[in-house]
């Protein structure tokens, strides 16, 4: 499922590029983390495949990790309340995926419980974020 997932994550996010353009794509930062983001789900789901029990969690960590210094567009407020969002976000996927690690390593029947409830809140972060209004329109102002 996995696997599938970040394949149809890949597809989705280009929806309108039939060839895509990969240059592009690696200078703008945001969609540069989109798509490691994409390909780190597809990498983790092709290990769990071949059971190599150690590449799905450092998947989650990568992940967390980019949500953390995720590069945001849009206007000065709408920026700031995008970044607080990703920074939670990044810190649960952080958390899941250093949860699964551990469990992975001690095996430990609570953290086999707790990491995918921890997972389970950040997909539900995901399903309720909404960009802020502003995210995508040019700031005009002045920084101070």
């Amino acid at each position: 499922m996995l696997l599938v997932a970040g394949i149809l994550l890949l597809i989705l996010i280009y929806p309108r590029h039939p060839l895509v353009d990969w240059p592009s794509i690696w200078k703008d930062p945001q969609q540069r983390q989109h798509t490691l983001m994409a390909l780190a789900i597809t990498v983790g789901g092709a290990a769990e495949l071949a059971d190599w029990w150690f590449i799905w969690p450092l998947a989650i960590l990568l992940i967390g990790v980019q949500f953390l210094a995720h590069t945001q567009h849009g206007q000065s407020e709408a920026v700031s309340r995008a970044v607080l969002k990703h920074r939670v976000l990044g810190s649960t996927l952080v958390l899941a995926g250093l949860l699964n690690l551990v469990e992975n390593i001690i095996d430990a029947d609570v953290l086999a419980i707790l990491w995918p409830i921890v997972l389970l809140t950040a997909a539900a972060q995901l399903f309720l974020y909404r960009e802020p209004e502003g995210a995508f329109e040019a700031y005009h102002g002045h920084e101070g």
